[in-house]
C-alpha cells in the first residue's frame, strides 16, 4: 500500500513538472490540488504548486504592466495567500520557500508594491545564487527575478541626499540585474526550444534594457557590446523576433553615435577545439562560458565586420531576412493584427537600410530589399513610396550625364539599360500616386523622371497635379510646381512643330517661371529656367538678368555659368568676349570633370585668343572624354542643367512649304543610313561616351576648317563618323569640309543626307541654300533659304545670305529687304555660339 502511494505521488509530480514546462497552468493547479488531498505531507509543495499556478495564469491574461495594477491587487490575493503558506518553515524544509520568494516577488511587481518585491528577493538572497544547472522552468523564474529587481530599483527613487557613490551603486546594482536576467533569458529559450510561448514582456523588456541604461549612461561601447553578446548567442525558435529587434536597436546605434575613430570590431568567438588547434568537422561549434552562460556561435569560417560600415548593413541585411520571413501574407481580417505588426516591422528595417545603404552608395540593396517587401505590402503606401524614390533615383544613375530639369532630354534608346529604369521608375511612380493622394513631391520626382526621358505630356501632367494639390492647401513645395510646370511647357514649345503652339506655350513657360520666382527668390533652378526661356523668346538683356540673379543664389550653378558664357558671346565687343572667356573659364575650375565647359572655352579662344590656343582646349577635350570613358558619370551632373544645343536642333514648322517631296525625303534618308552603315559591319562595338566623343571630334573638325587645316578636318570628321556613322552632325559637318574645298556637289549631297535624317536641322538648310547658291541654282537656294528663315525668323545670316541670292536674281528691293532683317537681327542673335 505504501509503495503504491509513492508511485502515485511520483506520477503527480511528473505530470505537474511536464505541465509547468508547458505552462498548462489550469492542469497543473487541479493536479497539485489532487497532490495535497492524496499526500498531507507534501502539502507546502501543494500550495507553492496552486500559488504558482493561479499567478502564471492570471497573468498569461493580464501582463505585469501599469495599467492593470489596480486588477492586480484584486484578483491575486488568493495566489498571494498560497505561496505566503509556502514560505514557512515546512516550506522551507520542502525546499520551495525560496522559489516561493521569488513568486512573491513577482506578484508584488504586479500589484504595484515595488518595495515589497525587493524585500521578497532580499530574503531570498537572489545576488548570492550559487550558479549551477537549473531546471528550464527555475530558470524562468529566476531570470525573471532578475528583471524584476532591476524593474523595481528604477521604479523606487533614492531619497534626494544620498550621496553620488549610492546612485552609481544603484545604477550598476540595477544594470547588472538587467544583464544577468538576458543572459538565463537566453540561455532558458535555448532549453526550451520550441516547447515554449516565448520570452514573455518581462523578459523582453530586460534583455532590451541593459543596452539603454548603457547609452543613458553614455558608455557607447558597452552598448554595444552588449547588444553583440545578445546577437552571437545560439538562436532558437522562440528567439528569432527578438533578435530582429536587438539588431535593428543595434543597427540604429551603430548609425547614429559610431564613427571610424571610435569603432571597434567584435571579437570572434573562438570554441575550445580551435582554442587548441584542433579543426572542428562540423560547421558550428556552440560554445558556452558557465552553466548561467548562454550557448554562442563560434565557427572557424565566421563572418566578423571589420567596420562600421560592414557591421550595420550585415545586421540590417539579416534583420530584413528575418523580417521578410516572418511577414504575414494573408489578407485575411483574422489576420490583421499580426499583419500589421510584421509590416511595422519590415518598414522599420527596410527605411534603416535605405539610409544606409544610400549614405554608402549602394542603392541595388535597396531596391533588392524593396522588391522583396512586395510580396506583403500591398496597399502600403509607405513602402510604394519608398520604391518610386529608389526607382527614381536609379533611373537617373545609367544616364550619361543628364541633369536636373533638363532644357531638353537625353537620348533613351528602347531596350537599354537607362530606358528600362525610366519606364520602371515612371510605372512605380503611377502605381503609388493613388495610395498618396495629397504627395505632391511624388508627383514632381515622377514629372522630372519623364522630363529626362522626353516624355513631355506624360511629366506636364504630372507637374499639374502636384500643382493643383499645393494649391489646394498652400504648401511648401508650390514655387517648386510652378518650376516643374514651366520647364514641362518651356520643353514643350522647344519640340512643337505649330508656330502658334510654340508662342503659347512660350507664354505659359514665362508666366509660370516668373511665378515660381516670385514665390521663392532663392531658387538657382528656377532662375536659370527663367533665363532660358528668355533666351528662347530673345530678350536678352532680360536672359542676363536672370542668369545673374541665378549665380548670386548658386555661385557654382553649371547652367548659369553656360548661359552667362552664352550670353556675354552674343556680342562682338572685346570687353564681353573677355568676360565670356572668364565664365567658360570659371566654370571648367568649378566642372573640371565636365565636358560643355571646354566645348565653349574653344569657340571662344578661336574668336577672341588664337586657333592653336582652341585646337589646343579641343585636344584637352578629347583627352578627357577618353579618360572618363571606364567610368561612372561624373558627380556634376546632379548639380547643373544642360542645353540640347550639342543633340538637336528642335526649330521646325510644319505649316512651312517643304522644300522636298516624300518619296525624295524617304530615298535621301535611306541613302544616308545606307552610307553610314556601309562601314558599319567592320567597326567595333560602340565605346562609352560615343556621342560626347563624336561631339568632340566635330568641334576640332570646325576649328581646323576656321584654321584652313582642310586635311585635318576631315580627319576629325571621320573619327566622329566611326563613333556615330548615323548622326546629322557627321553629315552636315562633312558637308563643310566639302564646302571649304569647294566641293559643292559633294557638299550638297552631304546637306541632303543630313536635312533626310533630321529634316528640322536648320543649319544644313542655311549651308544647303549657300551651297545651291555656289552652284548657280538660285531659285533652289531662294526657296531653301526662305523655309529657314519660316523656321526661325530671328536668325540673321540666314537673311544675309537670302540677300545675296536675290541680289543675283535681279530684286534689288527684296535683297535691300531681306539685308536690313539681317542688319535689324544682327545685335540680337549673331552666329550661334554651341554650347
Amino acid at each position: 500500500m505504501t509503495s503504491r502511494s509513492k508511485n502515485a505521488v511520483r506520477s503527480y509530480e511528473t505530470e505537474i513538472e511536464k505541465s509547468r514546462e508547458e505552462s498548462n497552468w489550469k492542469k497543473a493547479v487541479e493536479l497539485a490540488l489532487q497532490l495535497k488531498a492524496r499526500s498531507p505531507q507534501h502539502e507546502s509543495l501543494a500550495h507553492f504548486l496552486i500559488g504558482e499556478g493561479k499567478l502564471e495564469a492570471y497573468l498569461d491574461e493580464w501582463p505585469p504592466i501599469k495599467e492593470n495594477i489596480d486588477r492586480a491587487q484584486r484578483e491575486l490575493s488568493e495566489a498571494r495567500g498560497y505561496l505566503t503558506l509556502a514560505t514557512d518553515e515546512a516550506g522551507k524544509k520542502a525546499g520551495v520557500a525560496l522559489d516561493a520568494h521569488l513568486l512573491l516577488g513577482k506578484l508584488n511587481f504586479a500589484c504595484g508594491v515595488f518595495d515589497d518585491a525587493l524585500k521578497h528577493y532580499k530574503l531570498a538572497e537572489l545576488d548570492t545564487l550559487t550558479e549551477k544547472e537549473l531546471p528550464v522552468r527555475s530558470l524562468r523564474i529566476v531570470a525573471e527575478s532578475y528583471a524584476i529587481k532591476g524593474l523595481c530599483l528604477e521604479q523606487t527613487a533614492l531619497p534626494g541626499s544620498s550621496s553620488r557613490y549610492k546612485q552609481a551603486e544603484r545604477e550598476a546594482e540595477m544594470i547588472r540585474s538587467f544583464e544577468v536576467s538576458s543572459e538565463l533569458s537566453l540561455l532558458y529559450l535555448q532549453r526550451a526550444g520550441g516547447s515554449s510561448a516565448g520570452a514573455g514582456a518581462t523578459l523582453e523588456t530586460a534583455l532590451q534594457r541593459a543596452p539603454l541604461l548603457h547609452i543613458r549612461a553614455g558608455r557607447l561601447q558597452a552598448a554595444i557590446d552588449r547588444y553583440r553578446e545578445m546577437l552571437t548567442a545560439v538562436e532558437s525558435v522562440s528567439t528569432q523576433s527578438l533578435r530582429l529587434t536587438l539588431a535593428r536597436q543595434l543597427a540604429e546605434v551603430l548609425m547614429r553615435g559610431v564613427t571610424g575613430q571610435v569603432y571597434k570590431a567584435p571579437q570572434k568567438t573562438s570554441s575550445p577545439q580551435q582554442l587548441q588547434g584542433t579543426l572542428s568537422r562540423r560547421r558550428d561549434e556552440h560554445v558556452s562560458e558557465g552553466p548561467w552562460k548562454p550557448k554562442k556561435y563560434a565557427g572557424i569560417n565566421q563572418f566578423v565586420p571589420r567596420n562600421e560600415y560592414e557591421e550595420v548593413v550585415l545586421l540590417l541585411l539579416v534583420g530584413e531576412a528575418m523580417a521578410v520571413r516572418d511577414a504575414v501574407l494573408s489578407q485575411s481580417a483574422e489576420f490583421e493584427a499580426a499583419r500589421e505588426h510584421s509590416l511595422q516591422n519590415a518598414v522599420a528595417v527596410v527605411d534603416l537600410l535605405a539610409l544606409a545603404s544610400v549614405r554608402w552608395g549602394q542603392l541595388a540593396l535597396v531596391l533588392e530589399s524593396l522588391e522583396r517587401a512586395m510580396k506583403f505590402s500591398f496597399g502600403c503606401a509607405h513602402i510604394w513610396r519608398q520604391r518610386a524614390l529608389a526607382t527614381a533615383a536609379a533611373a537617373r544613375c545609367p544616364a550619361a550625364a543628364p541633369a536636373l530639369l533638363p532644357a531638353a532630354p537625353a537620348a533613351l534608346h528602347p531596350g537599354t539599360p537607362a530606358w528600362n529604369a525610366t519606364v520602371r521608375a515612371l510605372c512605380v511612380s503611377r502605381r503609388s500616386a493613388p495610395l498618396l493622394k495629397d504627395d505632391a513631391a511624388l508627383r514632381l520626382l515622377a514629372a522630372n523622371t519623364c522630363y529626362r526621358a522626353g516624355w513631355i505630356e506624360e511629366g506636364m501632367e504630372l507637374a499639374d497635379a502636384a500643382l493643383a494639390i499645393e494649391e489646394a492647401r498652400g504648401g511648401w513645395l508650390l514655387a517648386r510646381c510652378y518650376l516643374y510646370c514651366g520647364v514641362g511647357r518651356q520643353m514643350k514649345a522647344q519640340k512643337t512643330n505649330s508656330r502658334m503652339e510654340k508662342e503659347s506655350e512660350n507664354e505659359a513657360s514665362l508666366r509660370m517661371l516668373l511665378k515660381s520666382v516670385e514665390l521663392d527668390d532663392n531658387d538657382h533652378l528656377a532662375f536659370y529656367h527663367l533665363a532660358l526661356q528668355y533666351m528662347h523668346v530673345g530678350m536678352l538683356n532680360e536672359a542676363m538678368d536672370a542668369t545673374r540673379a541665378c549665380l548670386a543664389a548658386r555661385a557654382e550653378c553649371g547652367g548659369g555659368l553656360r548661359l552667362a558664357t552664352a550670353l556675354w558671346a552674343s556680342a562682338c565687343a572685346g570687353v564681353r568676349g573677355s568676360r565670356a572667356l572668364a565664365a567658360a573659364r570659371l566654370a571648367h575650375h568649378h566642372y573640371p570633370a565636365a565636358e560643355w565647359p571646354l566645348f565653349s572655352l574653344a569657340a571662344l579662344q578661336l574668336v577672341w585668343e588664337s586657333g592653336e590656343a582652341a585646337l589646343a582646349t579641343g585636344k584637352e577635350l578629347l583627352k578627357l572624354l577618353h579618360g572618363e570613358a571606364d567610368d561612372e558619370p561624373a558627380p556634376y551632373a546632379e548639380l547643373d542643367a544642360r542645353s540640347d544645343s550639342l543633340h538637336d536642333d528642335t526649330h521646325s514648322n510644319r505649316d512651312a512649304a517643304s522644300i522636298r517631296a516624300e518619296s525624295a525625303g524617304a530615298y535621301r534618308m535611306e541613302r544616308a543610313l545606307s552610307e553610314g552603315a556601309s562601314s558599319l559591319s567592320a567597326r567595333k562595338p560602340k565605346s562609352p561616351l560615343a556621342e560626347q566623343k563624336a561631339h568632340a571630334w566635330l568641334l576640332l573638325a570646325d576649328l581646323c576648317l576656321r584654321l584652313d587645316r582642310v586635311g585635318a578636318a576631315a580627319g576629325c570628321v571621320s573619327e566622329a563618323a566611326a563613333l556615330t556613322p548615323f548622326s546629322h552632325l557627321v553629315l552636315y559637318t562633312r558637308g563643310l569640309v566639302h564646302a571649304a574645298s569647294a566641293e559643292w556637289d559633294e557638299a550638297r549631297q552631304c546637306f541632303q543626307n543630313a536635312l533626310a535624317i533630321h529634316p528640322t536641322h536648320l543649319d544644313s538648310l542655311v549651308q544647303l541654300g549657300a551651297t545651291y547658291y555656289s552652284l548657280g541654282w538660285l531659285r533652289l537656294a531662294e526657296r531653301t533659304l526662305r523655309e529657314a528663315g519660316s523656321l526661325q525668323p530671328t536668325r540673321a545670316d540666314t537673311w544675309r545670305r537670302l540677300a545675296l541670292v536675290l541680289a543675283a536674281l535681279g530684286e534689288p528691293a527684296a535683297a535691300a529687304d531681306a539685308a536690313a532683317a539681317a542688319l535689324a537681327l544682327h545685335p540680337i542673335s549673331g552666329e550661334p555660339l554651341p554650347l
